[in-house]
């Protein structure tokens, strides 16, 4: 289940008889399906995660057959960090995610239980999931309860004051709609962030092997969900509509800074398997931008913070803040 973004001028919903209220953790969304001490971790994308977290295998202490939703967050300072976290999202060596283990250990902060002892909970309400949740162990190695607060006001001056990425509203009426965005949970994002699907890249000035900038799109909503073979049976990748299934690809900008500080070889070996050789945009990317791009289908997901958009929708000063592999490509769309 997905959260809406609040409007800029509704907000989120100020009722804490009908709402609760939660802190939007700067994670990784999973789900942790313990089964007899044995935990199988599975990304919003649907991918199975369960070797880049190896101290969370302590989830199999909780209860021996229940399915949590939560965040997988690496805190620094008692602040989750999204710098930290994304260098551990794509790792998938057994021995190298030991070493993140040590070095950087993840959280994971539960905030619903989709199943019990055997029996579904997705058709309960939230309250009803929030009650069993509780009488299940608050904390323990490696994970923790997400507090839950009845004052958004309160909550919201507090997770700004601490740094913190925001605040989730949650209808305390409201089943479980596993994927789905019906307005029953709505967030409010003290940051402008935005998940941007990778076009192209271009090399740096003084290295060709090193990238100095990514050409960023968004899917303009209107057509449906691409799949396999899109909507209209055609493959990914194409502009003006075309193989994309109905949909465009639209130019956002492109980021250079921070690339510097993430992990260049991890990017390259992203990007490297999907190089093509036209533009996916379905709009014209300036000259300047495309002048010595590679191109790429677009399969990768990297996340930006950035100042604004100016008025043909371009991000201002975007911030690289690393790729999101827990991500699907084909849902990422402009946030409000």
């Amino acid at each position: 289940m997905l959260a809406t973004s609040a409007g800029p001028r509704a907000g989120l919903p100020m009722d804490g008889t009908r709402w609760a209220y939660e802190v939007k953790w700067d994670g990784m969304r999973v789900l942790a399906d313990v089964r007899d001490g044995a935990v199988r971790l599975t990304s919003r994308a649907g991918n199975d995660v369960t070797a880049a977290w190896p101290e969370l295998a302590a989830l199999g202490e909780v209860h021996p057959d229940v399915l949590l939703d939560g965040e997988v967050v690496v805190l620094r300072r008692g602040v989750p960090s999204f710098g930290a976290l994304a260098e551990r999202m794509h790792v998938r060596d057994r021995r190298r995610a030991a070493a993140y283990a040590a070095s950087a250990p993840a959280t994971f902060i539960a905030f619903d239980v989709l199943r019990l002892y055997g029996v579904d909970l997705t058709g309960r309400s939230w309250q009803e999931r929030r009650e069993a949740l509780e009488r299940l162990a608050p904390s323990g190695r490696a994970w923790q309860l997400s507090p839950v607060y009845d004052d958004a006001d309160v909550l919201l001056a507090a997770t700004l004051e601490q740094g913190l990425e925001g605040v989730v509203a949650k209808r305390r009426a409201s089943r479980y709609a596993p994927g789905g965005r019906n307005g029953d949970w709505v967030k409010l994002a003290h940051r402008r962030v935005q998940a941007c699907v990778v076009g192209g890249w271009r090399p740096e000035t003084d290295d060709a092997r090193r990238i100095g900038s990514l050409l960023l799109g968004v899917w303009d909503v209107g057509a449906g969900r691409l799949g396999a073979g899109g909507p209209d049976g055609g493959s990914d990748g194409g502009p003006d509509g075309g193989p994309d299934g109905g949909r465009r690809l639209r130019f956002v900008g492109k980021v250079g800074s921070g690339l510097a500080t993430a992990s260049q070889a991890d990017v390259v070996a992203a990007l490297a398997p999907h190089e093509r050789a036209t533009s996916p945009f379905g709009d014209d990317v300036p000259r300047a931008e495309a002048v010595g791009v590679h191109w790429l289908e677009p399969r990768v997901v990297a996340e930006v913070r950035y100042l604004g958009r100016s008025e043909n929708g371009r991000l201002r000063q975007p911030v690289f803040r690393g790729l999101r592999t827990d991500l699907d490509p084909d849902d990422v769309v402009e946030e409000p």
